[in-house]
């Protein structure tokens, strides 16, 4: 489309008027960032308002942040989605994105903060805003905008309070696949505790009981019906039953807590134990990452939405590889 020089028209032609209901701006909804006077004025020019001929630090219309912000909205959109629980594949990542990338759901942010009405354009151009391609031209360079005054955190924290809310699953996750999606707490093991069968002329040790003691020479040149290891030869009802074997799995049962366990178990073996911690991700929905740190070797890792679960994960899983089970 062939624009005239915009510095002919009169004043009163290039302001942009309609007639229109106010947008329905719930409490819930996040407040739209703050852009500066001197970035907002770019952010809200159209490029039907660019001068012929003019060089490019006389443009300032808002193309280039169009195309930065549709860079940042698209990591910003992945990133929420990498960071979602349960973990999505790549798959699923693409079609959320896609979904919440639609043309549909950036028309309603843009009809929600009134971001059409205060841009600036050609006249001509008036009857083309409500296109879908300019509707994303519109939200995506006030994301630029916003990026290239405040950063990509102040982004991702305003995206992802559009797309999650205070509270509620992210975009596109039905109730039912949440419930699907559940990990599931595997049932506790059970280990039978049955006495011995009479053949079984082997004691059993556990790695924590010491070896047994070889025979003195005394033992050695005793009568074969006072010999120790000959006791079992004896009629069973001499014999008292033997206790229960215990548990070794009793203390790693998943519905009990392993810090504690593990954190005595480290001091009485002597071992020097650190939680390094990290946090990433948005303030209301980020992640806690812990490791285990065992004598400067790592060995377990976990994360979860608090710190002190990400810690009880890290916990278990080194308490299984140090095999104090």
């Amino acid at each position: 489309m062939n624009y005239t020089n915009p510095a002919a028209l009169p004043s009163t032609q290039l302001q942009l008027k309609r007639n229109r209901p106010p947008a329905e701006h719930s409490g819930q909804d996040p407040p739209l960032p703050k852009v500066s006077s001197d970035l907002v004025l770019q952010v809200f020019t159209h490029i039907s308002l660019r001068r012929a001929g003019g060089s490019a630090e006389d443009y300032g219309d808002n193309e280039r942040l169009i195309h930065l912000g549709r860079l940042v909205l698209d990591a910003a959109v992945t990133n929420i989605l990498f960071n979602k629980r349960p973990i999505l594949t790549t798959q699923e990542i693409i079609s959320e994105r896609e979904a919440a990338l639609s043309d549909n759901l950036l028309n309603k942010w843009v009809v929600m903060y009134r971001l059409r009405q205060k841009l600036r354009c050609h006249p001509d151009f008036l009857p083309f805003l409500e296109d879908p391609k300019e509707t994303h031209s519109i939200f995506c360079a006030y994301v630029g905008g916003v990026y290239a005054e405040n950063g990509l955190e102040t982004v991702q924290e305003w995206i992802s309070h559009l797309l999650i809310g205070q509270d509620g699953p992210p975009l596109g996750l039905r109730s039912s696949e949440q419930e699907h999606r559940q990990p599931i707490e595997p049932p506790p093991k059970k280990v039978k505790s049955e006495q011995p069968p009479p053949y079984l002329s082997t004691p059993i040790f556990f790695a924590s009981q010491p070896p047994p003691s070889p025979p003195t020479d005394r033992q050695r040149h005793l009568p074969p019906h006072m010999h120790p290891s000959l006791s079992i030869q004896q009629p069973l009802q001499h014999v008292p039953p033997p206790m229960p074997l215990p548990n070794p799995l009793a203390p790693a049962q998943p519905n009990l807590p392993f810090l504690p366990l593990f954190n005595q178990t480290a001091t009485q073996r002597r071992v020097a134990v650190e939680y390094p911690a990290e946090f990433s991700g948005p303030p209301h929905a980020g992640r806690w990452t812990v490791r285990c740190i065992v004598n400067g070797i790592q060995k377990g890792m976990g994360t979860g939405p608090s710190k002190q679960i990400a810690k009880e994960e890290a916990a278990r899983q080194a308490y299984y590889a140090m095999g104090w089970t």
